[in-house]
């Protein structure tokens, strides 16, 4: 159904119970439940219809996580606004803002991705910057104590996109090869190991990638041939390919592939999503397909059927 508002969007991006979203002109507008500020608009006030972010500040992205949501302004700095516990709001305090607070020593970036409680940016040299929580190594600093203000990711690594899940984050290079660092118990790294690691480690596979997407404890990318492969947790088919193993991590276990699946169907896909337990991808054919938990019709498939393989959403044009 269509969002209770005329203004017109260039970007969405959807959070924990939350979502935000840019128009043409980069102004932010927020909406859904704002116990912890989340929305930006100076309250606590869950919101049914888009209200304007405080501030006036224009912005080029936008991303929203658990309950906090980060964006990149049009002068290459960044803000954040809502829960900030864990410092996920990366302005040097741990505390929830109502309203953007500028994110320190943010200057020249270019990208953001955020996920449950930390969150990650591209500077224009290319190296990556995260802060927030980091009790499983995800910001990728060699260290697992959270951090308030942003911290560069070890190894020197110069990359062109960054990609945050739950507990996990992940990075691609220029020349496709993807790695990870962070949460590993469900094998969601990519590495062949369920070991966490604070720094990143390369993919499995010597796979050449064009897209990455991390979701809540697995991950998905595209490769230079159009192919989908996804890795780690396999619980409710969001891999879109049969489990290869069971992994046993410190709190959790279940099924899952160590390393990247082929996701099956054959087709063809040029952007992909990875979610909690779900994925979405669009094909060449500009049709969207979904596979995995459907418990709340996240899949678009007019059941709440889960699906193991790649399912063409109904009702497309």
């Amino acid at each position: 159904m269509p969002v209770a508002s005329p203004t017109a969007f260039t970007l969405v991006s959807a959070g924990g119970g939350h979502t935000c979203g840019l128009d043409a002109d980069g102004a932010a507008y927020c909406w859904g439940f704002n116990l912890s500020g989340q929305l930006g608009d100076s309250s606590t006030t869950t919101r049914v219809a888009p209200t304007a972010v405080a501030g006036g500040l224009k912005f080029i992205r936008l991303v929203s996580g658990g309950a906090f949501t980060c964006g990149v302004r049009t002068d290459s700095s960044a803000a954040c606004w809502g829960y900030g516990a864990w410092g996920q709001l990366g302005n040097g305090l741990r505390e929830d803002h109502r309203a953007p607070v500028a994110v320190l020593d943010g200057p020249n970036l270019v990208a953001a991705s955020v996920g449950a409680a930390h969150g990650c940016a591209l500077a224009a040299d290319s190296s990556a910057l995260c802060w927030g929580k980091n009790d499983f190594g995800q910001l990728g600093d060699s260290t697992r104590s959270d951090t308030a203000a942003p911290v560069r990711v070890r190894d020197g690594r110069k990359f062109v996109a960054v990609a945050v899940g739950f507990q996990h984050s992940c990075g691609l290079l220029a020349t496709g090869e993807a790695y990870c660092w962070g949460d590993n118990q469900l094998a969601q790294l990519g590495d062949t190991s369920v070991a966490q690691s604070s720094v990143p480690i390369p993919v499995a596979g010597a796979f050449v990638f064009t897209r990455l997407s991390a979701g809540g404890s697995h991950t998905c990318g595209i490769t230079a041939d159009h192919t989908a492969r996804c890795w780690g947790s396999d619980a409710n088919g969001q891999l879109g390919s049969a489990p290869t193993h069971t992994c046993v991590g410190l709190s959790v276990t279940g099924p899952c592939s160590p390393v990247p699946q082929l996701v099956g169907g054959g087709y063809g896909f040029v952007e992909i999503s990875a979610g909690t337990q779900h994925t979405c991808a669009v094909a060449t054919d500009q049709r969207a397909y979904c596979w995995g938990l459907n418990s709340n019709g996240q899949l678009g498939s007019a059941s709440l059927v889960a699906v193991a393989a790649s399912l063409a959403l109904d009702a497309q044009p």
